[in-house]
């Protein structure tokens, strides 16, 4: 295994380990200072400790009880000492972030779990840019923001934002809360400043907090770090079709070029038959739009596969900036 997100994971596992190691010695030196004495017992421990291996190699039961007993009453003595200095026998101990493979990222010559995750955390730093959001939560979306008198759409229908905004909201609250790797996508249409990326942002971060894998990313991003991406190790497409949750924000703002329609069907078609769920968002407010943009075989995935909700209102980056509310 090679590329830059493996020699990132690497640096960062080997920088834990040095870390841990100066801890562990730096706490030995202090020991050593206030309690000498608890260093003398050490060595003697772990020389009984050698004759007790032998005792028990060499079948002399009777001797091996003797130095167990011996060795017990040192390391009673070493405890109390310990504990009198305000220490503990725990602090005689390497510690590391993963005693599975003692942070060198392997075990047995294969790739320990720890290592794995931070291949991927490394791979969801290489493919994502800070949302506009990062830090969104539900708490944030104010329902203020949309009018409550009756707006008439293009279609001719009327409609109460407020209303249908509430819904839309109670709705992703109530897919972040009881999330699966069974729910179903998202797409969200509709305007600018209407708070589609608040809201998949707030899905993202709850979804998280469960523990699930989410990888975020906006779409003009994407395809420029996946481009980037041809020319180097990084598997960052098998991670977004393998993460439990990927969301695609602002579809239609990236350039469209043969690779990118050829990226983003894979991508769409491949979690829709694995079933793995997806959010996307976009500016383009209707289905012809996607259909005009993206083709047949890509909009008809999209709208099929999703749960599709119209956003509408007035842009709140311009209510905000008025100071209106």
């Amino acid at each position: 295994m090679s590329g830059e997100s493996y020699n990132n994971a690497y640096s960062v596992l080997e920088n834990r380990r040095l870390a841990m190691r100066a801890k562990y010695f730096a706490k030995q030196d202090e020991i050593n200072k206030k309690v000498p004495q608890v260093s003398q017992l050490t060595d003697e421990i772990n020389h009984l400790g050698a004759s007790y291996t032998l005792a028990v190699l060499g079948k002399n039961k009777q001797e091996a009880e003797k130095l167990r007993r011996e060795m017990d009453n040192l390391d009673d003595m070493r405890t109390r000492l310990l504990k009198e200095n305000g220490f503990s026998k725990k602090d005689l101990e390497m510690e590391y972030f993963c005693p599975v493979c003692k942070d060198t990222g392997f075990i047995n010559g294969k790739t320990c779990q720890c290592m794995k995750e931070e291949i991927t955390r490394q791979r969801q730093k290489f493919l994502t840019v800070l949302s506009p959001a990062p830090q969104a939560d539900f708490s944030g979306f104010k329902l203020d923001y949309y009018p409550k008198k009756a707006k008439e759409l293009s279609n001719g229908t009327m409609i109460v934002p407020y209303n249908h905004m509430k819904r839309i909201y109670e709705y992703c609250v109530a897919y972040a809360q009881h999330f699966s790797t069974d729910n179903k996508s998202l797409l969200m249409l509709g305007s600018a400043g209407l708070g589609k990326t608040h809201l998949a942002c707030s899905i993202a971060n709850e979804v998280m907090s469960h523990g699930y894998t989410v990888m975020y990313s906006s779409s003009q991003s994407l395809f420029s770090k996946i481009e980037q991406a041809r020319f180097t190790d990084e598997d960052v497409i098998s991670d977004i079709l393998n993460c439990d949750l990927f969301i695609l924000d602002d579809l239609g703002a990236e350039s469209i070029t043969n690779y990118s329609l050829s990226v983003l069907y894979n991508i769409v078609n491949t979690r829709m038959i694995s079933g793995k769920p997806c959010i996307y968002t976009s500016n383009i407010t209707s289905q012809a739009g996607l259909q005009k943009r993206y083709g047949e075989k890509i909009s008809s995935r999209l709208m099929g596969s999703c749960d599709t909700f119209f956003f509408v209102g007035d842009d709140i980056r311009i209510i905000k900036n008025r100071g209106q509310l």
